[in-house]
């Protein structure tokens, strides 16, 4: 294992960590926050550490392994160094609690230990909200793109951290593939921070809510999150760049060009598509004609809203289903609140996620294709025994190694997510709290049902449950196989490792 090199890119990241925290300092010293010497002392620690283990010596070529480890390592890295600020200002607790809130960050999960966001200094929360957009595209995306140095190395990267069952490269290089899918995305996120400041936001809550927007992350600088803004426009706004952020990145590269037909043929665009328009119809009908008690409605005036104005139903589930599915996480309303059949919808939307080469998380709509595919030519097989059936994604068939490989990933997803609740509620708590935060966060979503609700947060979990679910989050935006290669690295006999590579 060539940990010198593995250790040499993780110093790459760290300065590009550290001069990312400059941007909140300039907000921190302009609002004259009080957060400015935590800042400023978490610039010089990322920085320092990052600059001495840049100078280790070390070859470019890496193993494929090796990359799953780097990006593995990366998202520790960044999380534990990005959580200084944090901690030295004192304001959010244990280092553990500072830790989890980095870590939900840079994974764009989106959940929160804070119970007073609006309490917390402008510096601090910038910070947060930029944790969102630099691991939405990915930080080791952004640091394949800015350092060209990595060479042949790049590529185990790339296939390392790019969401989804298939990596579109959309330029033979990979360096230059980062770069354009940073270019779009650095593009996509000034105009919505525009069009946000058209609709009465100023600079520093127009750019806090498009990082967290196009990242699909879901952290906002209000307790009430997208819902204080009591604005139709700025939701709007919001729902069609969360819409973009669950699309395929390759995808937008094709519009951009031109080549308008190869974007609306696309079947996992379509299929996504259809997910959402199904999602919308249903749980508005769900929430405007459900039969609510005159004493539960007198209690949750709310609700009287949605029951009296089929627009204001259609607002609310347009939002909410657009935000789970591509598992942004805003809330415009209390979603916990609603019937039980829609509750239960929106966590069946937490598992398929957004678009494979997104930024959304979940299992992936390409995958959910594939698999329900799959499950229909199974029975097909068993009417039709003699036959040969192919799953076909449009034109073309899915090679069996994809499908295996899929098959596996969902059955993997899947045991974690029951591991996971099983684990939470044997912390002792309810079964709906538990089920619902495991998939929240190995998900990517931040929001649950029940004590992690929309509008709730995870300050009451014990430090060891933080530091699981903190696990969780970012298993599940490096999809599992980055991670688990680390786990099974460090945890398999040395020995028998050596022996396979002699042969």
């Amino acid at each position: 294992m060539n940990w010198k090199a593995i250790l040499k890119i993780q110093g790459f990241l760290l300065i590009i960590i550290s001069i990312s925290m400059i941007f909140a300092l300039i907000v921190s010293l302009y609002f004259q926050s009080g957060d400015a010497n935590a800042i400023i002392i978490g610039i010089v620690i990322t920085f320092v550490v990052g600059v001495i283990l840049t100078f280790l010596k070390s070859g470019n070529t890496l193993q494929p392994k090796e990359g799953f480890i780097i990006v593995s390592l990366g998202w520790i890295f960044a999380s534990a160094f990005g959580a200084i600020p944090f901690y030295l200002h004192g304001s959010m607790g244990t280092f553990i609690d500072c830790f989890f809130e980095t870590m939900s960050g840079f994974t764009t999960t989106g959940a929160t230990i804070l119970t007073n966001i609006e309490a917390m200094p402008e510096g601090l929360l910038f910070w947060r909200s930029l944790t969102h957009w630099l691991g939405g595209m990915g930080i080791i995306l952004l640091t394949i793109a800015l350092l060209p140095i990595l060479g042949l190395s790049s590529l185990q990267l790339f296939k390392a951290e790019v969401p989804g069952p298939t990596k579109d490269r959309i330029s033979p290089k990979i360096k230059d593939t980062a770069k354009i899918l940073w270019f779009i995305y650095s593009g996509m996120t000034v105009l919505e921070t525009i069009l946000l400041m058209l609709g009465g936001m100023n600079l520093y809550e127009a750019l806090s809510h498009t990082f967290s927007t196009l990242a699909t992350g879901g952290f906002s600088t209000l307790n009430s999150s997208i819902a204080g803004f009591n604005n139709l426009y700025i939701e709007i706004v919001i729902i069609f760049f969360m819409y973009l952020a669950g699309i395929n990145f390759a995808l937008h590269f094709h519009l951009i060009r031109g080549n308008i037909k190869t974007f609306f043929k696309n079947k996992e665009w379509q299929f996504y598509t259809l997910i959402l328009i199904g999602g919308i119809i249903v749980i508005t009908l769900n929430i405007h004609f459900a039969n609510y008690d005159a004493d539960y409605l007198i209690k949750n005036p709310e609700l009287k809203i949605l029951t009296d104005s089929i627009f204001q139903s259609l607002r609310y589930a347009t939002f909410q289903v657009v935000s789970i599915t591509t598992t942004t996480g805003f809330a415009t309303a209390n979603f916990d609140l609603w019937p039980e059949f829609s509750r239960m919808l929106l966590i069946i939307l937490m598992f398929i996620g957004g678009s494979a080469g997104s930024t959304g998380g979940g299992m992936k709509q390409i995958r959910i294709m594939v698999t329900l595919k799959h499950m229909k030519n199974e029975i097909k097989k068993l009417i039709y025994p003699n036959r040969i059936f192919s799953i076909k994604i449009g034109k073309e068939a899915v090679p069996d190694f994809v499908i295996k490989n899929i098959l596996a990933f969902v059955f993997t997803f899947i045991i974690i997510f029951v591991g996971l609740t099983l684990f939470i509620s044997f912390m002792g708590y309810d079964i709906i709290t538990s089920f619902s935060t495991a998939i929240a966060t190995l998900g990517n979503i931040g929001p649950g049902l029940a004590r992690v609700g929309a509008i709730e947060n995870y300050a009451f979990f014990d430090q060891i449950t933080k530091l699981v679910l903190s696990f969780a989050m970012m298993l599940g935006r490096l999809e599992l196989y980055s991670v688990l290669i680390l786990v099974y690295y460090i945890f398999s006999h040395r020995p028998q490792i050596r022996t396979f590579k002699k042969r």
